[in-house]
């Protein structure tokens, strides 16, 4: 079984390790990137199942990510789970309509992001 391909974009290299370090353990092949202005062509040569973006990042933040990739011309757009801090209902709904698959607040565990994965990764269980 080919083990599914996540990428993290997060300009925090603690978060990036943390999440790189969880998700290896549970099977999965990471890729990180730690700018912004490197997602399609990282999307576009790793070809990602799905990625997983930090809203607020220097240059880009979250939302401009999403509305990049959703004009691209990305043969295929794996789903995006935004993670934010902001619980902003009206932040939550506009990362939606620029594209996010789903929102995960920051502080969140574990055992919700795994969660959160299979629903997008493995959709049968």
């Amino acid at each position: 079984m080919t083990k599914k391909k996540i990428l993290i974009v997060d300009d925090d290299q603690g978060i990036l390790l943390m999440l790189q370090l969880m998700l290896r353990l549970e099977g999965y092949e990471v890729l990180v990137c730690q700018e912004a202005t490197n997602v399609l062509a990282t999307m576009e040569g790793e070809n990602p199942d799905l990625v997983l973006l930090d809203a607020m990042m220097p240059h880009l933040d979250g939302l401009a990510v999403l509305n990049l990739v959703e004009s691209s011309n990305l043969p295929t757009k794996p789903p995006i789970i935004l993670f934010t801090g902001k619980v902003d209902e009206s932040y939550i709904k506009q990362a939606m309509r620029a594209g996010a698959s789903d929102i995960l607040i920051k502080p969140f565990v574990k055992e919700e992001l795994l969660e959160r994965l299979q629903t997008f990764l493995d959709p049968r269980t």
